[in-house]
């Protein structure tokens, strides 16, 4: 295993640089290129070569009004680009709740796309002058492209990671930090990478046009002016290579912070003192037994009635398994009890009132997180939910990866286990152990289950009849 990890990371050392030597490479093909051209015109004013641009660029370095002049152009593109980004993040989030928002905001984000970028920096000299030109004109044309990249990444959230966050109560910052940002962050790489390079553009193309003192643009028009095409293409140069470093600087960082929360819960500090020989979780979860009662309940999809004047009760602390073809309506109902679902009629109450915890009929599960962060974040103690997984039959190893690179069995009990630790008087299962092989589910997780639900109510949503008379005390058949 350490040889093979050790031969991964070679080989991925060796491809990095394979594709840098391919870009030197590259580059150096397109410079000769350039030297060619600039020999046969043979005409500094209409083309310098790449010797000369080096040269000049050389010297405007050490010129201490050139990192003024950068400083300048720098502070306002940046300043419109962040401006760009808060606005557009907030109103991505209130055009995803609200329809309306989003219409309004439709014909704007439309016409700003498609006028050119020489009529607004025309309309902004009027309204506001030269000096803060680059501000207005970097935050207006990046402006889309950011609010139409997040919308798109807040839409595409995934529902299911929603619903499981709202059953286990995990609370607003939790939810964004471990379920939306991992979802969210590669819509807002997108946009950050585009939306750098567009600001750079389009605000020097404004300090060019409104030819604002003391910034890059200014000086690109004096070059013109006085037909310096070495400075113009030593200014050219430094833009490319200030705007690269922004874009990398920004990427790298927002890359960073993507990763911190889940790395919080991929350190072995997080199991505090665990014995690999430990098999059984110390102590139970807590949680006053739920009583369910429901009655004349009904719901239908599309004129077809699922549920039709079901009436039950269920005492607190009672195991009941929910039998019954497919269709009869057994996800719906714990759903309508999760509240989940709303009921066409009747009533489904819980009470006392509790959080429950569940098992959906899939997994559930942050990928990027590990089995115990998954945990965690629900607000299971890490400690005795790793004791847990590792009485479930998973290996240490497990515990602190990433549950991507679990198997579909491994990461059923990961699910098991976060419904199983967190303190709920009411725990609800939706066929929740599928995917477990038998020996696995007979001898590990059916005791687990029993012994870690006693004392609670338990609802179990079952195909198979040994399932439900090994852990529930009767069965309801829809």
């Amino acid at each position: 295993m350490i040889r093979s990890t050790r031969s991964d990371k070679k080989s991925g050392t060796k491809k990095r640089a394979e594709v840098i030597l391919l870009r030197i490479l590259a580059i150096a093909f397109w410079i000769i290129v350039w030297e060619a051209l600039a020999l046969k015109i043979g005409s500094q004013l209409i083309l310098a070569s790449p010797v000369q641009v080096i040269k000049r660029l050389w010297e405007l370095v050490w010129t201490p009004e050139v990192w003024r002049v950068v400083l300048f152009s720098l502070t306002r593109i940046s300043l419109g680009f962040l401006s760009a980004l808060v606005l557009g993040g907030v109103l991505a989030l209130l055009s995803s709740r609200l329809k309306a928002v989003k219409l309004v905001l439709a014909p704007i984000t439309s016409c700003i796309k498609s006028t050119p970028v020489a009529s607004f920096v025309i309309l902004a000299i009027i309204w506001f002058g030269s000096k803060n030109l680059s501000v207005f004109i970097s935050f207006l044309m990046v402006f889309p492209v950011i609010y139409l990249n997040l919308l798109k990444g807040l839409e595409s959230v995934d529902n299911e990671l929603s619903e499981m966050s709202r059953v286990f109560s995990i609370g607003r910052l939790r939810r964004f930090l471990y379920i939306t940002m991992p979802q969210l962050m590669p819509f807002v790489l997108s946009a950050c990478s585009v939306a750098l390079g567009l600001c750079w553009k389009s605000g020097v193309a404004a300090e060019v046009i409104g030819i604002s003192t003391g910034s890059i643009g200014e000086r690109l028009y004096r070059a013109k002016l006085y037909f310096e095409t070495g400075d113009l293409l030593a200014w050219t140069v430094i833009i490319i290579l200030v705007s690269t470093a922004i874009e990398k600087l920004v990427i790298t960082l927002l890359g960073v912070l993507s990763e911190l929360p889940a790395k919080k819960y991929s350190q072995k500090s997080v199991l505090g003192g665990l014995s690999t020989d430990k098999k059984e979780p110390s102590g139970n979860p807590s949680g006053s037994p739920c009583g369910i009662k429901i009655d004349s309940l009904e719901k239908s999809y599309d004129g077809v009635k699922v549920l039709d004047g079901l009436s039950e009760t269920v005492s607190p602390g009672e195991h009941i398994a929910i039998m019954g073809h497919s269709g009869a309506g057994k996800t719906t109902l714990i759903r309508i009890l999760l509240g989940l679902e709303r009921k066409d009629s009747g009533t489904a109450e819980v009470q006392p009132r509790s959080r429950p915890s569940a098992v959906f009929q899939e997994d559930r599960l942050v990928l990027g997180l590990s089995a115990v962060g998954n945990a965690a974040v629900a607000g299971c103690p890490p400690d005795r939910t790793a004791e847990l997984l590792l009485s479930l039959g998973l290996s240490e190893g497990m515990l602190l990866r990433p549950t991507r690179e679990l198997s579909g069995g491994e990461r059923r009990r990961v699910s098991l286990a976060r419904a199983l630790m967190k303190d709920s008087g009411l725990v609800v299962m939706d066929e929740p152990f599928k995917g477990i092989d038998d020996a696995t589910l007979t001898q590990l997780v059916l005791p687990r289950v029993r012994e870690l639900t006693a004392g609670r109510t338990l609802v179990l949503v079952t195909h198979s009849r040994e399932e439900a008379l090994a852990l529930c005390d009767r069965i309801i058949t829809l």
